[in-house]
């Protein structure tokens, strides 16, 4: 099958997408497969492919230069973003032999997809990491931009082959946002299989960097202390374990937020939150696997618009995860179905101490969710896994199979 990936950044600017993106075009590269990438360039803080890829029989690529906006200037960054579409399509047109087009998600997408199917027609898998505009509207975001954004993503949904989401809460909110039952297919996301995990503690990296006794129970949120992150309730969680003299919550990563949190710990004289600089993509499993529970506390209505990306890992690294979450949510529902840890409701900051407590004073009950959790990534959440489904997906529309 020869497949054309395009996506909105590049391999040289850091993105969260980039490792996903590395990891589909080397598994798909694995099975057989060729591919043409067409990508972006703007602040060349690494190579334009990642060594993994360089050399690679069956990969061409194009890289596109784009300039670098700041990210507060909305307008600038959408015009930006639409004139990627028109640069692309000329490259794009020089594949139109490809079987199909695996598309990545971002909030101009309308654009490279009305283009595509112009002038390449060829099926559309479109990609959702976050349904889009989703969650902007519990933002406060302009109600005209708003229902703007929300008639382009209808627009997308319906043009496109197959659209590939995360989690069953993502199915949900695209139905809800117009997007056919039958497009839609649920790829979770993975860790990657194909290096080591649960670092031992003597071993550990990160632990030796930062010179991290080993006599504390470490309750740990690494990732992005941004609009997603619920920092106050994280804040009345460490007021109520204040008193729990062997608990320590560690804060690891950087964000708009961050600051805000770190003043109101020291406001609030508390002695139990240690926090720690954003690290290195290579250290993320050392950085897990310094804490005995890692935290999933999120604002509002994320859970039902995007997924924690950041779950797979935690797993593969063999710890527990706590997650603050609407209970309703059918990611609760998977979480205490398939036993992958504890869900407390959202902005319950008792319930989330209590949980706390209970998991570090029940010793059985955190091996076997370290375990469990370790063995259930293995076989449902690894790259190998995951990637041969959105191939399978991308066959299956390329055979006709998708909806039209």
């Amino acid at each position: 099958m020869n497949i054309l990936y395009i996506t909105m950044d590049g391999f040289d600017t850091a993105s969260p997408n980039n490792q996903m993106a590395e990891q589909l075009i080397d598994g798909f590269l694995k099975l057989g497969h060729s591919v043409h990438l067409i990508q972006s360039e703007r602040k060349h803080e690494y190579d334009t492919l990642p060594e993994t890829l360089i050399g690679r029989e069956g990969l061409t690529s194009d890289t596109l230069p784009r300039k670098i906006i700041d990210k507060s200037n909305f307008v600038k960054r959408y015009l930006d973003e639409a004139k990627y579409a028109f640069q692309m399509i000329p490259h794009a047109r020089k594949h139109r032999d490809c079987d199909v087009v695996f598309l990545q998600s971002c909030p101009t997408v309308f654009f490279q997809e009305a283009l595509l199917k112009l002038f390449v027609r060829k099926p559309v898998l479109y990609n959702v990491y976050d349904v889009w505009p989703g969650q902007a509207k519990s933002l406060n975001i302009n109600k005209i931009v708003y229902a703007g954004m929300d008639l382009l993503s209808r627009l997308v949904y319906r043009m496109s082959s197959a659209v590939v989401v995360l989690s069953e809460d993502m199915v949900e909110a695209c139905a809800r946002a117009g997007c056919p039952r039958e497009k839609l297919r649920v790829v979770r996301p993975w860790y990657d299989d194909r290096r080591e995990y649960d670092i031992e503690w003597e071993s550990n990296r990160f632990v030796k960097t930062f010179g991290i006794p080993r006599d504390k129970f470490y309750v740990q949120f690494a990732g992005s202390i941004g609009l997603q992150f619920n920092w106050r309730t994280m804040l009345e969680v460490a007021k109520l374990l204040r008193d729990e003299p062997d608990i320590v919550i560690q804060i690891v990563g950087d964000g708009c937020v961050k600051e805000q949190f770190v003043d109101a710990v020291g406001d609030q004289g508390l002695s139990n939150v240690e926090f720690y600089p954003l690290q290195p993509v290579d250290m993320v499993p050392d950085v897990y696997s310094a804490g005995d529970i890692c935290l999933i506390p999120l604002r509002r209505e994320v859970i039902y618009t995007g997924t924690p990306s950041k779950m797979p890992i935690l797993l593969a690294c063999g710890k527990a995860i706590v997650s603050s979450v609407e209970k309703d949510s059918l990611y609760a529902a998977m979480v205490e179905r398939d036993d992958l840890g504890v869900c407390v409701e959202i902005d319950n900051a008792e319930e989330l101490a209590s949980a706390i407590k209970e998991l570090h004073g029940d010793s059985s009950r955190l091996e076997h969710l370290c375990r469990h959790g370790r063995e259930y990534a293995k076989k449902n959440l690894s790259r190998t896994v995951c990637v041969k489904k959105m191939a399978d997906v991308l066959t299956d529309i390329s055979d006709g199979g998708g909806a039209r």
